[in-house]
């Protein structure tokens, strides 16, 4: 078909003024060849389990992983580790702490709650950091625990009080009364300590029997335990200091402290299981000394461990 020149023209200028108007066209990349085809095959894949299946609630799926998205983003400072497991880092030491603690004993699963750093002297120098897990189980049903149903991150902050106006509420527990109550249901945690400076286990052995000969001289003034206690703990404790090896834990190692559901106490040191302590009040104490009411190993611990079952709590 013939055109004349200024019907030639006339046709010309219109694509040269649509084309004006047309938004430039991106080029696809390999790369987003293959999401804008992943996009349409997943459509076309939820269409299809919807006339397939039509009893099946793609919206409930759905909510359900966003609310485990949300969940995990929620908490402070995540991270991605080794291998990708997420990790949450000390920001007071930068150690990195996974979400999910993995024993080379068998344990419930343990999710960190909140994590800080141990100091030492009038200098206040850091020593280690450390990370306090709790049983998943038990973090997911806390307002089952008497005490934990209308618990707020200051109960665990507050020391005891007989105030009948006690702005907390009183008569809810606090302190480390709480945290007692979770370990006699019989709820397995652990403590993860990473030093930040060079150190040898004979400096953490001694460091946890004092703790726990201190809690011992107070069960003692207020007459919890028995001549026939004392004479058990005594044995526990020396078995206790000889599960440490005479040798050096350099910095960045882990040393994990693990309370099991049946009372007994775990050491473990780079994945390897140091020994063992069956006593249920050597087991209970060494995790309540972290939650004391007076002289606490740390502060700052004790601080994001009440936020963090606060927010489980919230669930």
């Amino acid at each position: 078909m013939s055109m004349s020149g200024s019907s030639s023209r006339r046709l010309l200028s219109q694509l040269v003024y649509r084309s004006s108007r047309i938004q430039p066209v991106v080029p696809q990349t390999p790369r987003r060849l293959g999401v804008t085809i992943a996009l349409l095959v997943a459509a076309g894949g939820c269409a299809w389990t919807v006339q397939a299946f039509p009893e099946y609630d793609i919206s409930r799926h759905l909510r359900t992983r966003w609310i485990a998205q949300a969940d995990a983003a929620a908490l402070p400072n995540p991270t991605k580790g080794k291998g990708n497991a997420e990790t949450r880092a000390d920001p007071e030491t930068s150690v990195s702490f996974p979400l999910y603690l993995k024993l080379s004993t068998p344990t419930p699963d343990l999710a960190l709650v909140g994590l800080g750093v141990r100091k030492v002297s009038f200098l206040r120098v850091k020593v280690y950091s450390v990370g306090f897990y709790l049983e998943d189980r038990v973090l997911q049903h806390l307002d089952d625990i008497p005490g934990w149903q209308s618990f707020t991150a200051q109960h665990l902050l507050t020391p005891p009080t007989t105030n009948p106006s006690d702005p907390l509420g009183a008569p809810q527990l606090s302190g480390e009364a709480l945290m007692r109550t979770l370990l006699e249901a019989g709820t397995a945690c652990a403590v993860r300590i990473v030093p930040v400076r060079n150190t040898d286990f004979s400096h953490l052995r001694d460091s946890f029997t004092r703790a726990l000969l201190a809690r011992q001289k107070i069960a003692r003034a207020k007459s919890e335990i028995t001549e026939e206690d004392e004479a058990r703990i005594a044995e526990s404790l020396q078995t206790f200091k000889s599960l440490f090896p005479s040798q050096s834990l350099p910095k960045g190692e882990s040393l994990v402290l693990i309370r099991t559901t049946d009372g007994s106490l775990h050491v473990e040191s780079g994945g390897r299981l140091l020994g063992s302590v069956r006593d249920a009040w050597v087991a209970r104490e060494m995790m309540l000394a972290y939650f004391a009411d007076k002289d606490i190993i740390s502060p700052v611990l004790k601080e994001d461990v009440a936020k963090g079952l606060e927010q489980y709590n919230r669930k």
